[in-house]
């Protein structure tokens, strides 16, 4: 049997560590993959340290074989999507689970996402003329995907926060009307909102970092009364009637959940004509040196917020 070079973890807690393992063998409506590039996300130090959240969800249990950290992988065939040849495969590398998640946190049914009608389906372009969505982290990968699929539902008002220069302009070409400061305190950014000539009442928010005395707080905070909120961080403390009936959806990107499967094929059985025609893009990137061993040191900058606007890259091949 043939075999790669992967990243695993032994159990939970140990280290990041290269091992050869086999090349897993694609079974009905599964397709192998040669990884050219594999992406780095908060969530790979969170399963290191505890496991998946949800592997008690998922059939048949965890399998590595849909493993992005390595030189071979299985894919959905109904998950997959062919890259246009205007996009590298770098940029094309930060797509996935950025727009997996964003697309299920504003398209699926409560209490799994904020249930807009998809810019999937017929006549769900540009449905919400004349409304206003707030999206805080815009510099996120998850908050980049977020800014662009509110343009491609039409909002005319789509709110975001950043650190103000280092990402405005390229917030704003992504489709963000309004970019705030992530800084403020509450009570500054509520006077920030109401600056805003002719902001209607905003009825959907999403929160694209999960932090709960930040990125959440101003998320519930811009959203009006009975409005709906979406944050990345499924283990908030919340309850709808000590906030004004505003309701929170608990995001989950895993493809596998059931919630989730109809939400995902619907977006990536679309996604090259989207990536064709620009109205889509990747976020920027940072491609680390030395293949799978980079990723140790790569996850660690997360938790030292050494990570603002970037997608952080390896390319399994280098791996020595």
């Amino acid at each position: 049997m043939a075999s790669q070079k992967a990243l695993v973890v032994p159990q939970k807690g140990a280290d990041f560590q290269v091992d050869s393992i086999p090349v897993p063998v694609p079974k009905k409506d599964e397709l192998l993959v040669k990884v050219k590039v594999a992406a780095l996300n908060p969530v790979d130090e969170k399963i290191r340290q505890f496991g998946l959240l949800f592997e008690t969800l998922l059939e048949g249990g965890v399998s590595n074989e849909y493993d992005g950290f390595q030189q071979y992988a299985l894919a959905d065939a109904h998950t997959t999507a062919i890259i246009p040849d205007s996009i590298s495969y770098e940029e094309a590398g930060t797509l996935p689970l950025a727009l997996s998640t964003a697309y299920v946190g504003m398209y699926n049914t409560l209490p799994h996402g904020i249930e807009l009608k998809p810019f999937t389906a017929p006549g769900g372009t540009g449905a919400y003329s004349g409304q206003a969505i707030f999206i805080s982290g815009g510099p996120s990968s998850v908050g980049q995907a977020a800014i662009q699929f509110a343009k491609l539902s039409g909002f005319s008002y789509i709110l975001t926060t950043a650190s103000l220069g280092k990402h405005t302009e390229h917030l704003k070409s992504l489709g963000a009307t309004h970019v705030i400061d992530r800084n403020l305190p509450l009570e500054a950014f509520r006077a920030e909102l109401a600056k805003i000539e002719g902001l209607p009442k905003i009825e959907y928010a999403f929160d694209s970092i999960g932090d709960a005395v930040a990125s959440f707080a101003y998320a519930l905070e811009a959203l009006a009364p009975n409005g709906k909120v979406a944050s990345v961080n499924p283990r908030f403390p919340f309850e709808s009637a000590d906030n004004n009936g505003k309701q929170l959806a608990r995001i989950s990107a895993v493809k596998t959940l059931p919630t989730n499967v109809d939400s995902i094929r619907a977006l990536w059985g679309d996604l090259t004509k989207f990536l064709e025609s620009g109205a889509l893009k990747g976020s920027r990137f940072e491609v680390l040196p030395g293949g799978l061993a980079a990723v140790a040191d790569g996850v660690k900058r997360f938790g030292q917020n050494q990570v603002s606007g970037v997608k952080l890259l390896v390319h399994p091949d280098e791996t020595a």
